[in-house]
């Protein structure tokens, strides 16, 4: 037997009959406006050595990039979205809407 032989032999791919299933009706836009995606709020970042992060302990003051005024980044699926100012409503902590940014990025 040569190598080329060999080499097919290995490599023969064996795929199951494909049976057609049974069809469901698709709504499309029932479907993307039911999909689930993630809001977080960032209040701001800041820097600091692994020195510093891996030697915290509970009462330490970690201080932001933004001033207690600024407005509070909104973000879906990682990418800022809007920004707003934070409230409590029934005794939780929550986020009004101040400004949407444009689907183009400009505010």
């Amino acid at each position: 037997m040569n190598l080329a032989q060999s080499v097919d032999e290995i490599y023969e791919i064996q795929l199951e009959q494909l049976v057609e299933g049974e069809k469901e009706n698709v709504d499309a836009m029932s479907d993307i406006m039911n999909s689930q995606m993630d809001i977080t709020v960032s209040m701001g970042e800041t820097k600091a050595t692994i020195d510093k992060i891996v030697n915290l302990k509970i009462g330490d003051v970690i201080t932001l990039d933004k001033s207690l005024e600024e407005a509070l980044d909104i973000n879906i699926n990682g990418t800022i979205i809007a920004s707003g100012e934070s409230i409590i409503l029934d005794n939780k902590l929550a986020i009004r809407l101040s400004k949407i940014k444009n689907i183009d990025g400009e505010n």
